[in-house]
């Protein structure tokens, strides 16, 4: 079997995926979840039931994974895994059988598939169920976020044979690649209307974004491989929590997700957080968010209402009862308080 080359990747993701991103173009765009009963599918997109018969099991050995700490679980029986970070995958050619959680999705060329994190998704290849793995092919198109990057690969199953090795790959650091299947993901956790258009958007800029970095030579290739040492990370702990609530605090965070982030089970991110800077994560997110409203007060003309809604509160009363309780006076009379007067 063959690979594609670097020219003909760029040639694929100009001429074929990104026209794929067009609206009313062919295909759809689907969120995996864990459990088959919580999907709404595009039309190009079946599914059918599998029971998952093995047990979930925690990985502690990161260094069979170079140290890549986005590794969360393995379902070594059901061809399962679990990633911390965000993956989108764009089937290119074939009809792709994708094992997700208890179900397998059936995929027609020009769909493109979220699996947010934690999601149990499948872990090698071939992408071929049934009487496809006998006389059957597929290509897609893979990408993990990282958070100043992207593992970008591309895979082909014929049979029982494939060229799936997310060791052969390209590590593009772009950090707003990045940061759109963050934002992707954040956008289906949160399920907001018009999805669907909102992800059309962030999908057609992240290929795009692809295709121009990899014509440019801006990548590494071959990416991570296992037993390779990656530098830890230079922020502290407290520091690294508090980028990303300062950064996100205007979306509606969980503790899931702050826990994903920090490739932490949420046990043991709640217990650091006791352990190394003494506060819950619902505290402390609440203090970014007031501090971060006290800005918009003294330096905007943004409504109290607008404030509320721009920081992710569940409502513009629930926000003037938590700023009075922590600053002594309302959102209203901080502002009068505390404008420059020209």
């Amino acid at each position: 079997m063959q690979t594609i080359s670097t020219k003909q990747l760029v040639r694929l993701l100009q001429s074929q995926i990104i026209p794929w991103t067009a609206p009313g173009a062919r295909g759809g765009i689907f969120v995996a979840r864990e459990k088959a009963r919580s999907l709404n599918l595009p039309e190009s997109v079946t599914i059918s039931r599998r029971k998952i018969s093995g047990q979930r099991v925690v990985i502690k050995n990161q260094r069979r994974y170079g140290n890549l700490r986005y590794f969360v679980a393995d379902w070594p029986e059901d061809n399962l895994q679990e990633l911390a970070v965000p993956k989108l995958v764009c089937v290119v050619s074939g009809i792709t059988d994708y094992l997700l959680g208890n179900y397998c999705a059936h995929c027609n060329p020009g769909t493109f598939f979220l699996v947010p994190p934690l999601v149990p998704h499948q872990r090698n290849a071939p992408n071929l169920q049934g009487e496809r793995r006998r006389n059957g092919s597929c290509d897609l198109l893979h990408a993990i976020a990282y958070k100043h990057g992207v593992q970008f690969w591309y895979s082909r199953s014929i049979n029982e044979g494939y060229i799936n090795d997310p060791t052969d790959n390209y590590l593009i650091p772009n950090l707003n690649a990045a940061q759109i299947l963050h934002a992707l993901a954040d956008e289906a956790a949160a399920k907001k209307p018009h999805f669907e258009s909102v992800a059309a958007g962030f999908i057609a800029a992240f290929f795009a974004i692809m295709a121009r970095e990899i014509e440019a030579g801006n990548y590494v290739h071959p990416g991570p491989k296992e037993n390779v040492s990656v530098p830890e990370q230079t922020a502290s702990f407290a520091e690294q929590v508090l980028e990303y609530l300062e950064t996100h605090c205007n979306q509606r965070l969980r503790l899931d997700s702050m826990a994903a982030h920090m490739y932490m089970s949420r046990s043991q991110f709640a217990r650091r957080m006791q352990q190394e800077m003494g506060i819950t994560f619902v505290e402390l997110l609440t203090r970014v968010r007031i501090e971060r409203a006290c800005k918009m007060l003294s330096e905007t003309d943004f409504t109290v209402i607008a404030i509320a809604g721009s920081l992710g509160f569940q409502s513009s009363t629930h926000f003037q009862s938590l700023f009075r309780s922590r600053m002594g006076c309302t959102p209203t009379e901080y502002r009068r308080e505390n404008t420059p007067t020209n």
